[in-house]
């Protein structure tokens, strides 16, 4: 019983961490392109966060040896706080006479926290769940993440009409103190990695785990082809993807990401109904759903009609999310509950560098071949995902 009210207080606290995260995201950017009338200024608030976020997963591994994952998880979003507050001050005295560095420092702050919660956060799910319940819970995870993502921008854009930069910026330092509080009464988590010999150790200690263990070196290996072919999907491409060849209105863009995040938050749903099964076949979870992703995407190439293409969307969020939850589940299931957050750490600033140059990449392609030669190769990025899926089948299912 503990355990699923420790569960529920994490899922709640992360819920309202990342509705501000989304409220702050739209205030700054509006801030910055305020400020400048650039919008290339404003492009630069991504990179920044980006950067920032891979310096925090290389650290890490660093903090976790020091500090129990639980302890890193409150302090980090108590200090989100108290830099947002100080975003929120600086906004409301300095509103005429901005500097654009200072902005970039707050913007750079916030993120290498997010950056460092965000592999703590899910290696924390083990410790407060049985095992048996793990792909349950992380359904019910991603689930509550998915409705956040569905509602917090049109929350975030609609609340930017009402209120000034500076309102909404105080309006999100509420939401995430909010936040702090229900995530300082999460129990603690005393286990904490053991210290190697020499700090070289302790920072590489992440990469070490994925190169020792053959499920995670799999998963990453396929995680970063999905990746590359997840980039199909970016603003950029959606939206040359709508003007050029649906032919439709650039409002079709939010629809494509709205079914997306919809067909997410149904996938979610799909393996929490059938969790059981899905525990016991997760090797057949995550072939069926990189197979029947990589399809659908082979669809969305030629551009048939808009309404098609909506449908389309919802079942590549019904099939990634089969195939990443009980991926992600294998792994808790397999990894030391101890090691979890400094091989969290590495994967995503591999997923991080990956998706970063793979919309380069991308884009390339969409300048030179056309857009939908893109979702031509996502569609083949993600059959191969399938192929290594079903020949590494045996390692899902220990």
């Amino acid at each position: 019983m503990n355990k699923n009210k420790a569960f529920d207080k994490l899922i709640i606290g992360q819920m309202i961490a990342n509705i501000g995260d989304t409220i702050y995201t739209i205030a700054i950017v509006s801030s910055v392109f305020t400020l400048t009338n650039s919008a290339l200024a404003a492009s630069i608030v991504p990179v920044i966060i980006t950067g920032s976020m891979v310096l925090s997963g290389l650290l890490t591994p660093l903090i976790v040896v020091r500090v129990s994952l639980s302890k890193i998880l409150q302090i980090s979003q108590l200090c989100k706080t108290l830099i947002l507050a100080g975003l929120a001050v600086y906004l409301q005295v300095a509103i005429e006479h901005l500097d654009l560095t200072i902005l970039y420092v707050f913007i750079a702050g916030i993120a290498f926290l997010d950056g460092c919660a965000e592999p703590v956060s899910t290696a924390l799910i083990p410790y407060y769940v049985a095992e048996y319940y793990l792909i349950r819970a992380n359904s019910i995870f991603s689930t509550m993440l998915q409705v956040v993502s569905i509602g917090s921008w049109a929350i975030g854009s609609s609340l930017l009409i009402i209120f000034s930069v500076t309102n909404l910026v105080w309006l999100d330092v509420g939401l995430f103190l909010l936040s702090a509080i229900i995530l300082w009464l999460l129990p603690q988590v005393a286990k904490r990695v053991e210290p190697k010999k020499n700090e070289w150790e302790n920072f590489i200690m992440g990469w070490q785990g994925i190169r020792k263990r053959s499920l995670v070196r799999v998963v990453v290996g396929m995680d970063i082809l999905e990746t590359i072919a997840n980039t199909a999907w970016v603003s950029a491409i959606v939206l040359v993807y709508v003007k050029e060849v649906l032919h439709v209105s650039e409002s079709w863009w939010g629809y494509i990401n709205a079914t997306y995040f919809v067909g997410a938050m149904l996938g979610s749903i799909i393996v929490m109904r059938h969790s059981d099964w899905i525990n016991q076949h997760k090797s057949k979870a995550v072939i069926v759903g990189s197979l029947f992703g990589a399809m659908i995407t082979f669809l969305v190439a030629p551009g048939w009609n808009p309404v098609f293409i909506l449908i389309c969307s919802v079942f590549v969020g019904i099939f990634s999310q089969i195939k990443n939850i009980p991926q992600a589940t294998a792994i808790q299931q397999t990894i030391p509950k101890d090691m979890l957050a400094p091989i969290y750490a590495a994967m995503n600033v591999l997923y991080t560098g990956t998706f970063a140059l793979s919309s380069v990449s991308m884009g390339l392609i969409s300048e030179s071949f056309g857009v939908q030669t893109v979702f031509g190769v996502s569609g083949t990025l993600l059959f191969i995902v399938a192929m290594i899926a079903k020949k590494k089948r045996a390692l899902f299912d220990e």
